[in-house]
C-alpha cells in the first residue's frame, strides 16, 4: 500500500510543469555566487637581483666599452597585501581578448643605483600604489597590431589610482605622487589608453601609441625630503590615431646602439598645468595657484633618426643619424589660453571668461637639426 502511495505521488509530481527544473539562461548563471568566469592569481613575493647590466661590446669607434648597470634591483609586495589578478577571455571589438583585472597593485620597485660605466646617476623606485574601493586597473590584450599581424593592448586606469615615484642621489631623494584624478570633477579623471599596438616590421619594432579622448596625469607635490617644490599636471590628454614609435637597430653592421623614429599625429592636444602650493585632499583653496596653457599639435610632430648609445667617455648619448636624409625633429605647436589663477577661481570662472583672461598665444615652429645631441653622465 505504501509503495502504491509513493508511486502515485511520484506520477503527480512529474506530471505538473516545474519551472524550477528548466535550464538557467546565461544571465541567471552569471548571477550565481561562485560561478567561475576565469582564473584568479594571488601572490606575495620578494625578488632581488644583484646586478642587471647592458653592455655595448663595441664601444664608441672602437674605444672604451659602454655599460649601464642597475644594482641591486628589488621587486616585492607589501606584507599581508598580496597581488590579485583576475584573468578571463572576453569579446573586445569583435576579437577574443585576454582581460587582466587588478583591484590592487601593492608592488614596490627599488633600484639602489643606476650607473654608466661605474659612475652612479642615483637610484630610482616606485610604490605605494592606491586604487579606490570598487575600482580596478584593466588590461585588454588581443591579436591585431597595426597591420593585423601583431598584438594590441588597451589599458583602463581609474581616476582613483595613484602611486609614488622617486629618484635619489647621494642621500637626497626627489619624490612625486602620480595621480589620475580630476580635482574639478569627482566623476571625471582616469585615463583610457586605447589601441597600443606592437608589430615586428623589416625596420624593427613598431609601437603604435595609444589613442586617448581625454584623461589626466598629475605629478603632485614634487618634493625634496619633506619640502614641496611644485606640482605639474597634464589634463584633457587627447592623442590622435596614427601616432607611433619605431625602435630600430643601428643602421650599419659597424654601428652601435638603437635608433628611433616617432610621430605624434596632428590634432593631438593637452592642457599643461604648473601648480604652486602643496596639494592635499582640499585642492580648491586660495593657497594653490595654477599657470595653465592649452597645447595642440598643428602638424605631425616628427622625430627621425634619433640614436641612443652608451659612450665610454660621454655616458648616455642621444644624437641623430646625420647620414639619414631628413633626420632631426620638427613640429608646429600652438600654445593658447595661457592663464594664471587660484585653483578655487578656476573652478568658479566659466571657460569663456577664462579665455578672455589669457595673457596671449604662441604659434611655435620647432626644428631640431641633425647635429644636435644630449649626453647624460655621472658626476
Amino acid at each position: 500500500m505504501a509503495s502504491k502511495c509513493c508511486l502515485a505521488l511520484s506520477i503527480a509530481f512529474f506530471s505538473v510543469p516545474l519551472p524550477a527544473l528548466e535550464a538557467l539562461n546565461e544571465q541567471a548563471l552569471s548571477e550565481v555566487t561562485g560561478q567561475a568566469q576565469g582564473l584568479r592569481y594571488t601572490s606575495e613575493f620578494d625578488a632581488s637581483v644583484d646586478t642587471i647590466s647592458y653592455i655595448d661590446d663595441d664601444g664608441l669607434d672602437g674605444g672604451s666599452v659602454g655599460e649601464i648597470t642597475l644594482s641591486p634591483v628589488r621587486v616585492y609586495t607589501q606584507t599581508n597585501r598580496p597581488v590579485q589578478v583576475d584573468l578571463e577571455v572576453r569579446d573586445v571589438n569583435g576579437e577574443k581578448a585576454l582581460v587582466f583585472t587588478n583591484r590592487d597593485l601593492p608592488v614596490e620597485l627599488e633600484i639602489a643605483s643606476i650607473s654608466i660605466n661605474g659612475d652612479s646617476l642615483g637610484g630610482y623606485g616606485q610604490g605605494n600604489f592606491q586604487i579606490g574601493s570598487g575600482d580596478s586597473v584593466i588590461t585588454y590584450l588581443y591579436a591585431g597590431g597595426h597591420d593585423g599581424n601583431g598584438l594590441t593592448l588597451d589599458l583602463d586606469i581609474p581616476a582613483s589610482m595613484s602611486y609614488e615615484t622617486w629618484y635619489e642621489d647621494e642621500g637626497t631623494r626627489l619624490t612625486t605622487t602620480v595621480d589620475f584624478g580630476d580635482p574639478y570633477d569627482s566623476a571625471g579623471g582616469g585615463l583610457f589608453l586605447d589601441d597600443i599596438s606592437f608589430d615586428l616590421e623589416s625596420d624593427g619594432l613598431r609601437m603604435g601609441l595609444p589613442t586617448t579622448s581625454g584623461g589626466n596625469i598629475n605629478f603632485y607635490n614634487v618634493r625634496v625630503g619633506d619640502d614641496v617644490l611644485n606640482s605639474l599636471a597634464l589634463r584633457n590628454v587627447a592623442l590622435q590615431s596614427g601616432s607611433y614609435l619605431m625602435i630600430k637597430n643601428a643602421r650599419g653592421a659597424d654601428e652601435y646602439g638603437l635608433e628611433f623614429d616617432a610621430s605624434i599625429a596632428a590634432g593631438s592636444s593637452l592642457d599643461f598645468v604648473y601648480i604652486a602650493g602643496e596639494v592635499d585632499d582640499n585642492y580648491l583653496t586660495s593657497d594653490i595657484y595654477e599657470l595653465s596653457a592649452s597645447v595642440s599639435a598643428l602638424s605631425d610632430l616628427q622625430v627621425n633618426g634619433l640614436r641612443m648609445n652608451v659612450d665610454g667617455e660621454r655616458g648616455l648619448v642621444f644624437d641623430f643619424d646625420s647620414s639619414e636624409a631628413g633626420s632631426g625633429a620638427s613640429a608646429n605647436v600652438l600654445v593658447e589660453n595661457i592663464t594664471m589663477l587660484r585653483s578655487d577661481q578656476v573652478a568658479s570662472i566659466p571657460d569663456a571668461t577664462r579665455e578672455s583672461l589669457s595673457i596671449g598665444t604662441m604659434d611655435v615652429q620647432l626644428n631640431i637639426s641633425d647635429n644636435s645631441y644630449l649626453q647624460v653622465q655621472g658626476h
